[in-house]
């Protein structure tokens, strides 16, 4: 486990990853990352666009289905 410090940058905060962490990573600059809030602290994951893609799709086809699904919960 490493430890990183929240500095401030501008208007915003941030934090430098040592480089080995990003190499290990395979992390490069400009590299968008996914900031997941959990129970215990928050998580960052590289973005991933075909997942959000799927996740799109399935919440649309949700909402289009919904009176159906409703009517299925019903039963």
């Amino acid at each position: 486990m490493e430890t990183v410090v929240v500095r401030k940058q501008g208007n915003s905060i941030g934090i430098t990853l040592p480089a080995e962490t990003r190499i290990r990573l395979g992390l490069e600059v400009g590299q968008e990352l996914t900031l997941v809030e959990m129970a215990d602290g928050i998580k960052l994951v590289k973005r991933n666009l075909k997942l959000e893609r799927q996740m799109q799709m399935a919440r649309e086809t949700l909402r289009e289905q919904a009176d159906a699904l409703q009517e299925l919960a019903k039963r």
